[in-house]
């Protein structure tokens, strides 16, 4: 019965949908993390797909030197914490409907530069918020720039986001030069680089779309803890998965409020079935043991072994960011080690102990020639 409410809900608040001003901003953080962004794809033994390849080599040749400098002064520190360009995504994600690039640049325009600014403060500080706050109200903190800029020049960022504290303060002492820039920036790329791809990003984006909503009106539950690599439960609110050709893999879910109404949007990468399908055991193998050649990752695999861990503990105990977690999480989940469950307003990170004995067998034949004995 509890399987039905479930199913239930996950019908009545999940959508596909294209959003197209949320590829832009994704494409664009992609370009500018690029060399980050071809490391995870190493990690992870994922090849980028020839077409994302060619728009990256596209998109540099058309920018001048000072637009791509520009691209990197908002978008260039870290694609999975978000920092500046959380301002983006603050703006776009809080529109409950797909919009066009050219649409939300114009929406963009008529939004204060302080308030934007103050979204790039959140972006760079939201996983050290408390500290930044010094037991202010951000409610109250964020109509302040000057407060904020005194708050932010105290305040070290995670190490992840370190080289964003100058950029954040310039933007905090220039909000309206600030938004010249980022209004300047976003119109050139879009008329020099995306317009020239959107119709053919946007085609296959609901190609894929079509594909992903057939497997997840078949098996909600199924599609959301298996592809989506998420706990059902979380999706308690309306959410739109904008299926992402950039994003290539993964899965980003972005809570944010529509006036009053909380809502989500997901990110969600376009080739996601290729990883989190089946994979060949010795892809598995290599896989598997590369897990293991991090001592981070053993440590992770060690701690949720004693009992499951939210993201701040593992952190915590780890000595490491909440975006490592997330990184190294995202390995885990690739060879189906973790799951998400959601425990008293919490996402607690369980260890799968069937798909560590059945990965330790894959390895034992793979490495020996030989079927693994049978405990």
């Amino acid at each position: 019965m509890m399987e039905d409410t479930m199913k239930d809900t996950l019908l009545s608040n999940i959508k596909f949908a294209y959003n197209e001003a949320l590829e832009f901003i994704v494409s664009m953080g992609m370009i500018a993390c690029e060399e980050q962004l071809l490391k995870a794809a190493e990690d992870y033994k994922l090849e980028m797909d020839p077409q994302a390849l060619s728009y990256h080599k596209d998109a540099r040749a058309r920018l001048s030197p000072h637009s791509y400098r520009e691209l990197q002064f908002f978008f260039q520190y870290n694609f999975f914490h978000k920092a500046l360009d959380f301002a983006f995504y603050e703006s776009i994600c809080t529109c409950p409907e797909p919009q066009t690039a050219e649409a939300w640049i114009n929406r963009l325009e008529k939004s204060p530069a302080e308030k934007v600014v103050a979204e790039m403060v959140y972006g760079v500080y939201y996983d050290k918020l408390d500290e930044l706050l010094e037991g202010n109200d951000w409610e109250i903190v964020k109509k302040d720039t000057r407060l904020m800029a005194e708050l932010v020049a105290r305040t070290k960022p995670q190490l992840d986001v370190i080289e964003a504290q100058g950029p954040l303060l310039e933007c905090l002492a220039y909000p309206e030069e600030t938004k010249l820039r980022y209004m300047q920036l976003l119109n050139q790329f879009y008329k020099d680089v995306f317009s020239l791809w959107k119709e053919e990003l946007k085609r296959e984006s609901e190609q894929a779309s079509q594909r992903y909503e057939g497997l997840f009106l078949a098996n909600p539950e199924r599609f959301i803890r298996d592809i989506n690599k998420n706990e059902p439960a979380v999706y308690d609110v309306p959410t739109t998965f904008h299926v992402s050709f950039f994003s290539q893999v993964g899965n980003h879910v972005l809570f944010f409020y529509a006036g009053s109404s909380r809502i989500a949007w997901v990110i969600f990468g376009i080739f996601n079935d290729h990883v989190f399908g089946p994979a060949a055991d010795r892809e598995k193998t290599e896989l598997f043991l590369k897990a293991f050649s991090d001592k981070r990752r053993l440590d992770f695999l060690l701690l949720l072994r004693n009992r499951p861990h939210y993201g701040q503990e593992i952190a915590s105990a780890l000595g490491i960011t909440p975006a490592a977690v997330t990184y190294h999480a995202n390995f885990l989940f690739f060879l189906d080690l973790i799951e998400l469950k959601r425990t008293d307003h919490r996402l607690y990170y369980h260890l799968r102990m069937d798909k560590l004995r059945e990965l330790l067998a894959v390895t034992t034949k793979v490495m020996l020639d030989e079927e693994p004995p049978i405990f």
